[in-house]
């Protein structure tokens, strides 16, 4: 760094953390809940389900006066949709009563919500019902969603979150109800026209929002993996361009211009697996764009181009390690990995930030960034200095960003509490409060303040000035 730096964030940066419904509340029996489609995903042996979770459905009392203690400016948290509408359309008003008396007790021990509006969690009834995604029907049940959750808790909430993570939905089938023999182009061609349908239903709730709570903002959950070419070779940096617009690019390219980037074009093209595209829909993303982008931010990848000469389909999957003839990931030595072999970067949050703003002039808010590890209770304690050196760094690289003039306005690290991770359940820890619990036994459920919890409540009282 050779420019001057700040000393100081902001006095009003969001300094934040963040859970999800699904992993984190349990009560899947409780307050009329319906069933949400990972509700019905097999069950991995040794890792346990969401049933129970953390149990912040019984505990959220308990959860917030920690956040209060931890001193944080704002809380990040996603709705269940099926909490609210059990058959994804019916409102259910022991669902709506409880958010409400969890965002009261938010906003009450003196933190701002923010609010995801769908964080994975989709009702299976609608995929029964229609096909869920594959149909245009689900653009005007996601915006009826939306609309219940502005008009019930719109006068506490000020920013809203519309769809978490859309391009990782895209590539696990279970989470968007899709058959498994939905394979290779037919699979291609399905996740196009949910992309397609999920950016139409992000412009109509967008306009819905600022219909109905004029002095909101709303945006977007992006998951960028920003590459870094595999080598000095001119070939590798443009396979790393390829890798961005083809990984996160096509659909932020849709949300903020209301268009297809001309690479993305071709690749759908090429396939034949272009979705129904309607001009009235195009017109209404251009019209109905973010206030904002938020982003989730863990890792990056290094890529270089692929050699392959045959022309396939990939299979579905978050990292698709190699698009024949355009790139493949690759191993970077000056890049440490995660038990988990995630890249350690964080570096590439600022890449991401700088590029973000680069091409769409907007203000960024970090929603997720945090370490999974396998964390150990000893005599009582969570000494996890290495997560207390992930965060670190990488809120470095938000403070430099913020000093040279990109407006960051907020961070939520992931995540406030040990949650059931996606596909690691228990064993992947990444909170600031443990949760005595394994995947196995849910033992006494005790919320034990880890080491990086007194690190963070003092980064927050001093504004991060030792970064």
């Amino acid at each position: 760094m050779y420019h001057k730096r700040i000393s100081k964030f902001p006095e009003d940066f969001l300094f934040a953390a963040a859970t999800s419904a699904f992993q984190v509340e349990g009560g899947i029996d409780c307050g009329g809940r319906g069933v949400a489609v990972h509700d019905l995903q097999p069950k991995k042996p040794g890792i346990t389900d969401f049933s129970v979770a953390s149990d912040h459905y019984h505990h959220y009392k308990e959860d917030i006066a920690l956040m209060k203690e931890l001193g944080l400016k704002a809380y990040r948290l996603s709705i269940s949709w099926v909490r609210i509408m059990p058959d994804g359309e019916s409102v259910n008003p022991e669902g709506v009563a409880f958010y409400d008396r969890l965002l009261q007790e938010v906003v009450d021990n003196g933190m701002e919500p923010i609010v995801t509006i769908y964080h994975f969690e989709y009702p299976q009834a609608l995929v029964e019902k229609y096909g869920g995604w594959l149909d245009r029907k689900a653009i005007d049940d996601f915006e009826r969603f939306a609309t219940v959750l502005f008009e019930n808790y719109g006068d506490r909430v000020k920013h809203w979150l519309t769809i978490n993570e859309q391009d990782h939905l895209l590539k696990i089938s279970g989470r968007l109800g899709f058959p498994e023999a939905l394979t290779g182009q037919d699979y291609l061609k399905a996740a196009e026209q949910a992309n397609y349908h999920m950016c139409t239903a992000t412009a109509r709730v967008i306009k819905k929002c600022h219909e109905l709570l004029p002095t909101a903002k709303i945006g977007p959950v992006i998951n960028p993996m920003p590459a870094l070419a595999g080598s000095n070779k001119p070939e590798d940096t443009i396979a790393a361009m390829e890798f961005n617009e083809l990984s996160t690019y096509y659909i932020t390219e849709l949300h903020c211009r209301g268009e297809y980037s001309p690479l993305h074009w071709k690749y759908m093209e090429d396939r034949d697996i272009l979705p129904e595209i309607r001009e009235e829909d195009m017109q209404l993303m251009k019209e109905n764009t973010p206030d904002f982008l938020a982003m989730n931010y863990y890792l990056n990848q290094t890529v270089a181009k692929s050699q392959k000469k045959e022309f396939g389909y990939h299979d579905k999957a978050v990292f698709i390690n190699e698009e024949p003839g355009i790139y493949k990931i690759v191993e970077n030595e000056h890049v440490p990995q995660t038990d988990w072999g995630w890249n350690i970067c964080p570096e590439g949050l600022k890449i991401a930030i700088m590029d973000f703003y680069h091409r769409y002039r907007l203000p960024i808010l970090i929603t997720e960034n945090g370490l999974g590890a396998y964390d150990k209770l000893e005599n009582g304690e969570i000494n996890d200095d290495y997560r207390i050196e992930y965060l670190q760094n990488h809120l470095t690289q938000i403070k430099d960003c913020i000093g040279m003039g990109y407006p960051v306005f907020g961070y939520c690290a992931w995540s406030f509490m040990d949650l059931v991770s996606g596909r690691e359940g228990m064993d992947k820890r990444y909170g600031f409060v443990y949760v005595n619990r394994n995947n196995e036994e849910l033992l006494d459920m005790k919320r034990i303040k880890k080491k990086s919890f007194y690190w963070y409540q003092n980064m927050i009282k001093e504004r991060g000035e030792s970064l």
